[in-house]
């Protein structure tokens, strides 16, 4: 073997562990962060819910839930369900009918969800969620589900474009249902997104294993995705309200522009409210 081809080859085999050096620590920074995440957002010890001071909890669905058993779910101690509607400019969630009807049909308080993509037209995807949802007033207000997950990347697109698309989702839908919709998100985006630019609008936050911070004002708390609940096979996302039931139907009035009630009880509310009961969730 002459040298010339031995110093080809020697060159050739630095490249390549060179590369493989390279991809291993990349793999090992990925694994690691990876890991670090889980840990901190899905493998944290189970989270007990003290129900006196949450006293009203629910549920967010979407096809993966498969068929769902509403009248068992309505006689259980969820007082109310958001459904995942839409998603982007087109993409209608194919078991939204059939799970609003019969939720409805069940006398469950209901709100729809539509999961905004960071790329497209904020007023496009409004129009796709006006579109297929219909709501009356005893509905929960639009949801905008805004957060940098299933190809959302934080970083990936300017933020102002970003805020700005977001905005004109949310105008489009105040403008179609006169109510305000409420944005769901989840820390990471809250902060670099939505903190101190949105805060007229109520906020679903996301925060696993422990409550959100008390400078955080929120509405609703999604505080697991591993919640199981009769009438729905495997995991569920679980949520709560942050006040009493009576406040949780107010808030349905005063979203609908319609005068507060004393008594929550005295109205046609949802009859399935259970006595109170320490709520257990995995993370």
């Amino acid at each position: 073997m002459t040298k010339k081809r031995t110093k080809k080859l020697t060159k050739r085999a630095i490249i390549i562990s060179t590369v493989l050096l390279v991809l291993f620590i990349l793999a090992r920074i990925i694994y690691t962060y990876g890991s670090d995440y889980y840990r901190q957002y899905y493998a944290c010890p189970q989270l007990a819910v003290d129900s006196v001071k949450y006293p009203v909890m629910g549920i967010d669905i979407s096809a993966h839930q498969g068929k769902i058993d509403w009248k068992v779910v309505s006689d259980s101690k969820v007082s109310f369900a958001f459904l995942k509607a839409t998603e982007g400019a087109d993409f209608v969630d194919k078991s939204f009918s059939d799970n609003w009807k019969k939720a409805k049909k069940e006398n469950m308080v209901v709100g729809a969800y539509h999961f905004f993509r960071f790329s497209k037209d904020g007023r496009i995807q409004a129009k796709n969620f006006i579109s297929n949802v219909k709501l009356d007033e005893n509905d929960l207000p639009p949801v905008v589900d805004f957060e940098a997950s299933y190809g959302n990347r934080l970083g990936k697109y300017q933020t102002k474009q970003v805020q700005n698309n977001l905005l004109k989702c949310l105008r489009e839908m105040e403008k179609h249902y006169g109510l305000k919709p409420i944005i769901y998100t989840n820390v990471e985006t809250y902060n670099k997104y939505i903190k101190g630019n949105f805060d007229e609008y109520p906020l679903w936050i996301c925060k696993l294993c422990n409550e959100p911070s008390k400078t955080v004002s929120w509405t609703f708390w999604q505080y697991s995705h591993k919640g199981s609940v009769a009438g729905i096979k495997g995991n569920v996302d679980v949520n709560l309200y942050n006040g009493t039931y009576n406040e949780f139907v107010n808030f349905i009035y005063k979203s609908h522009g319609k005068s507060v009630k004393k008594n929550a009880k005295q109205q046609n509310r949802p009859t399935n409210r259970r006595n109170p009961q320490r709520i257990k969730a995995k993370a």
